[in-house]
């Protein structure tokens, strides 16, 4: 993806999300034609760095919508195509975006990009002790400002939804085993963290 691409998938998540009709070299472009197109993004596990141009390069909250979107679908889908260190990687990723990009961000995009990583961390709780980590890391936001610390109780709330949730694609059994896992791992954790957290800041200590 190139700028001038970028300007086009801008133009589509506005008329998306706006209902206001796109133009392109006098073709005019409705809410579900703009609608199929963008859904491409979301068509192979390739559209990945395509996504991750959008979030690091697009200005409108909407365009990052529809690129944090289109990689939870991608990761879901397209998971057992990944290697480990890749699924890694993306998991860094997302979580360096949210630490560097989160206290600015409209909360709608925020809360795709928090069930992002909690749906990497969920699909991947097995494969490397990365992901089993997630409070731990959540512990640098819960130790920063206050806009990082509510971001990183929003981590954990979703993460324990997340853990909790049969996802498509998973048979019962793989989700059950995880989530008693995650239960007998990092359950404590996180509730001894929110609890910390919320009295920290009710206190004014934060």
């Amino acid at each position: 993806m190139d700028a001038a691409q970028l300007v086009q998938v801008e133009a589509l998540c506005e008329t998306l999300y706006t209902g206001v009709a796109a133009n392109f070299d006098s073709e005019t472009v409705t809410r579900s034609e703009a609608q199929q197109r963008l859904l491409s993004l979301q068509s192979n596990a390739e559209y990945i760095p395509q996504c991750q141009y959008i979030l690091d390069n697009s200005k409108s909250q909407y365009a990052r919508l529809v690129a944090s979107n289109s990689l939870i679908e991608l990761v879901t889908i397209h998971w057992n195509s990944f290697t480990v260190p890749q699924r890694i990687d993306i998991r860094n990723y997302v979580l360096g975006y949210l630490a560097n990009n989160g206290p600015s961000l409209q909360d709608f995009l925020v809360l795709s990009l928090i069930k992002l990583v909690c749906r990497i961390t969920k699909l991947g709780w097995f494969d490397d002790s990365a992901h089993r980590e997630l409070a731990d890391d959540v512990t640098k936001f819960l130790q920063a400002t206050v806009d990082h610390c509510i971001l990183g109780l929003k981590i954990l709330n979703q993460l324990v939804d997340e853990l909790n949730i049969p996802t498509s694609g998973r048979t019962l059994t793989q989700h059950r085993k995880t989530s008693v896992s995650f239960r007998d791992v990092c359950l404590l954790k996180v509730f001894q963290l929110g609890l910390t957290t919320l009295k920290q800041l009710q206190t004014g200590a934060i």
